[in-house]
C-alpha cells in the first residue's frame, strides 16, 4: 500500500514539475537543456517507483537561484517594451494612457480613447541635453541654435533677453510684486496692442477687445467655405502695410523692426493665395506667403524673415518630425500648437492659426487646443447667406460678448455697419406671415433680429392608425427654449390645444439668439400663428418669461430702446417689472410708447386683443392675474 502511495505521489509531482517546466524555459535553458529534454526528463522520473528521488528533478545549483530573477527581468523588459510600443490618448483631451478606457478619465468623454502605435521617446536637442518640452519646445530650440540671432539663445525677433531653450521662461525670472509690474502706467497700458485700421480692422477689434495683443495666439474656427482663410488674409494685409498705431511697452515687445506678416498655407500653393488675394485687392507690400506643411520650415522662415504678426492656415496640416502621428492627429495637434505657442511668447509676435471643425461644430483635434491658446474665435454664417458673425468664444485679453457682422462678397468681408438694417431690410408685412421683431444687445452693441413662426394642426389618422407626434424645428433658437415656451404658453395662455400643432421657429438672417430677452417675441410669434392672427407692425417686443408665466425684466432697456426707435417702431412692449423712471426717460426723448405688461397673457391681449382661453384662466388660483382677466361666472345654481 505504501509503495502504491508513493508511486501515485510521484506522479503527480511529475505533473506538476511537467507544467512548471514548460512555463520556464529560462530555467531549462540557463542548466544546458532544453525544454524538451527536460520534459522527458520530468516522465522518466515518473516512473522510477516510490519515494521522491530529488536528483530527477532539481535544476542545476548554478542556475537554480538566477533562473527566477532572470525571469522576472525579461518580463519586466517585455511589459516595459509592449509600453512603449502602443499608447491611448483621447481626442478630445489629449489625455495619455497606458490602457484603454470606454470613458476618459480627464474630460469623461465616451469613446474617444484611440491607440497611438509607435510612441516612443524622441531624441533630444542637437546639444545633447534634454531640454523638456516636447517635440514642439525642442524644434523651437533647434531653431534657435541654428540662427544667428542675438546671443543665440531663442528665436527672439526683438528680443534681447537671454532665455532657456525648452520654453518662454526667463532663466533668472525672480517673483515681482503687482504693484511693481504695473508702476505708473495708466490704466489699459500695460497690456500693449497692434491697432488696426480700415473698418475691417475697426469690426475686428471689437471682437478680439481692443486690438491684437502681441505675444497672443489666436485659434480661428468655422465650417468649410465659411471664410476663415479669407478674413485671415485680409486681416494679414492690416498688418502687414504698418501704418497701424502699435503701442509699445518698454521692451518692444509690439513694436521694433519687424515688419511684415507672414501667411504659411499648408492647404493652397502661393500661387493659389497670392490670386486669392488680388481679387480682394489686397495690398500686396508687407504680405509674405510661404506654403509648407513641415513646422521646422515654418519656423526657419520665421526666423530669417521676422515678421510682425504669423498666419498658419491650417493647424491640422502641418506636422513636426519628432512627433508621432500623421498630420491632423492628436499628438501632432498638441504638439505644432505648442511649438507656435512657445514661438509667440519668445518673440513677441501674435500667431493667428486656423482650425477645421468636427460634424458638431467643435474644433477638430484634442481639447487641450483650446486651452492652448489664448483667443478662440468661431466665424458662423450659413452657405446660401451672405451674413458672417464672428464670435468670440474665449478671450484672455477681452470679453466674449462682442460679435463682428460681416458680409462675404468678391472682395472679401465688409463690415456690417448696422446689423439690424441688415436683418429687417427684407421684413415683409403680411397678415398670412407671424413675425415678432426683437431687440438683442451683443457685448455693447444692440441690433434687432426677426423672429418668424408657424403653426400647423396635425391632421387625424383614424382610429386604426395612431397619430403621429408633432414636428418641433427651430432654425438660430435653442431646442430646449422653444419646448420651454410652448409649455407656458399651453398651460396659462392658449391652452393645451397648442402642443397638438407642428411648430417652426425661423430667427431671420441666420443669426442665433441665445439671449433670454427675446423669449417674448417667440412667444409671441408663436401665438400670432396659433390664433392666425398678425401682430402690429409697428410693436417691437422683448422680455425674458418664466415658468409661471410671468415676465422678468432685461438689463439694458433704454439702449433697445433707442435701436426700436431708430428702426422706426413707436412701440415697444416690455416687462413691467423693469419699467423705470430712466426707461420711461429713454422712452419720451425716442417719441417710443411702451406697452408694459406683467404676464404673458397681457402681453397677448395688448399685441393681439385675444383672451386666453378657459382652460388658462381657471388655472388661475383666486385670481392671480390681473382684473382684466376676471374669472367667468358660473351659470345656473352651480
Amino acid at each position: 500500500v505504501r509503495c502504491m502511495r508513493g508511486r501515485h505521489l510521484a506522479r503527480a509531482f511529475a505533473r506538476v514539475m511537467t507544467m512548471s517546466t514548460m512555463s520556464t524555459v529560462s530555467l531549462n535553458a540557463t542548466g544546458g537543456r532544453s525544454s524538451v529534454a527536460a520534459l522527458q526528463a520530468a516522465r522518466r522520473g515518473s516512473l522510477l517507483g516510490p519515494g521522491f528521488p530529488p536528483n530527477c528533478f532539481r535544476a542545476p545549483e548554478s542556475s537554480s537561484r538566477r533562473a527566477p530573477c532572470s525571469l522576472v527581468t525579461r518580463a519586466a523588459s517585455g511589459s516595459a517594451k509592449s509600453k512603449k510600443a502602443q499608447a491611448y490618448v483621447c481626442t478630445e483631451c489629449g489625455y495619455d494612457a497606458n490602457q484603454w478606457y470606454g470613458q476618459c478619465p480627464g474630460c469623461k468623454a465616451w469613446d474617444s480613447m484611440k491607440v497611438m502605435r509607435g510612441v516612443s521617446e524622441p531624441s533630444t536637442a542637437s546639444s545633447g541635453k534634454s531640454s523638456g518640452g516636447g517635440a514642439g519646445a525642442r524644434a523651437v530650440a533647434r531653431i534657435a541654435e541654428s540662427s544667428a540671432i542675438e546671443e543665440a539663445s531663442s528665436i527672439g525677433i526683438g528680443r534681447k533677453s537671454g532665455r532657456v531653450k525648452s520654453g518662454w521662461v526667463a532663466e533668472a525670472n525672480p517673483p515681482r510684486a503687482l504693484r511693481d509690474v504695473l508702476g505708473g502706467k495708466a490704466k489699459g497700458s500695460t497690456m500693449p496692442r497692434m491697432r488696426l485700421s480700415q473698418e475691417l480692422g475697426k469690426e475686428i477689434e471689437r471682437v478680439l477687445g481692443g486690438g491684437v495683443v502681441p505675444g497672443g495666439m489666436t485659434l480661428v474656427g468655422g465650417d468649410p467655405g465659411v471664410g476663415k482663410s479669407t478674413i485671415l488674409l485680409q486681416l494679414a494685409g492690416l498688418l502687414g502695410k504698418g501704418d497701424s498705431n502699435s503701442e509699445t511697452d518698454e521692451d518692444g515687445a509690439a513694436g521694433g523692426a519687424a515688419v511684415g506678416v507672414l501667411y504659411a498655407s499648408g492647404e493652397e500653393s502661393v500661387e493659389q493665395v497670392a490670386g486669392r488675394a488680388e481679387r480682394m485687392g489686397i495690398d500686396p507690400d508687407g504680405v509674405f506667403l510661404y506654403s509648407a506643411t513641415r513646422l521646422e520650415n515654418i519656423l526657419e522662415a520665421v526666423s530669417r524673415l521676422k515678421p510682425a504678426a504669423l498666419v498658419v492656415d491650417s493647424i491640422q496640416t502641418v506636422f513636426l518630425e519628432d512627433a508621432t502621428g500623421s498630420p491632423g492627429s492628436v499628438s501632432q495637434v498638441r504638439e505644432c500648437a505648442t511649438a507656435l505657442l512657445h514661438a509667440a511668447k519668445t518673440t513677441g509676435m501674435p500667431v493667428f492659426i486656423v482650425g477645421h471643425v468636427t460634424k458638431s461644430g467643435d474644433i477638430a483635434g484634442p481639447r487641450v487646443l483650446e486651452h492652448i491658446v489664448d483667443v478662440v474665435l468661431y466665424l458662423e454664417g450659413d452657405a446660401d447667406r451672405a451674413v458672417r458673425i464672428l464670435r468670440g468664444h474665449k478671450n484672455r485679453y477681452g470679453s466674449t460678448d462682442e460679435v463682428g457682422v460681416f458680409q462675404m462678397s468678391d472682395e472679401g468681408m465688409k463690415p456690417v455697419a448696422s446689423p439690424s438694417a441688415l436683418f429687417l431690410g427684407e421684413r415683409v408685412l403680411s397678415p398670412d406671415v407671424s413675425a415678432a421683431p426683437t431687440v438683442t444687445v451683443q457685448g455693447s452693441r444692440p441690433f434687432m433680429l426677426e423672429v418668424q413662426a408657424l403653426t400647423n394642426e396635425r391632421a387625424d389618422a383614424g382610429d386604426s392608425n395612431p397619430q403621429a407626434p408633432p414636428i418641433r424645428t427651430s432654425v438660430g433658437l435653442r431646442f430646449e427654449r422653444m419646448q420651454l415656451l410652448l409649455a407656458v404658453l399651453a398651460k396659462y395662455v392658449v391652452g393645451r390645444s397648442v402642443l397638438k400643432n407642428d411648430v417652426f421657429i425661423n430667427i431671420v438672417g441666420g443669426m442665433k439668439l441665445d439671449d433670454p430677452s427675446t423669449d417674448v417675441a417667440v412667444a409671441l410669434a408663436i401665438a400670432s400663428s396659433f390664433v392666425e392672427k398678425p401682430l402690429p407692425p409697428d410693436m417691437c417686443f422683448f422680455g425674458e418669461v418664466g415658468l409661471g408665466g410671468e415676465l422678468r425684466p432685461v438689463m439694458q432697456s433704454e439702449r433697445r430702446i433707442a435701436e426700436a426707435a431708430t428702426m422706426g417702431f413707436r412701440r415697444v412692449l416690455l416687462p413691467e417689472a423693469g419699467s423705470d423712471e430712466s426707461t420711461e426717460k429713454a422712452a419720451k426723448k425716442n417719441g417710443v410708447e411702451l406697452v408694459r405688461c406683467k404676464t404673458m397673457a397681457d402681453a397677448l391681449q395688448a399685441a393681439l386683443d385675444v383672451r386666453p382661453t378657459r382652460y388658462a384662466a381657471k388655472s388661475q388660483p383666486n385670481g392671480s392675474w390681473p382684473s382684466k382677466f376676471p374669472r367667468k361666472k358660473k351659470s345656473g345654481g352651480e
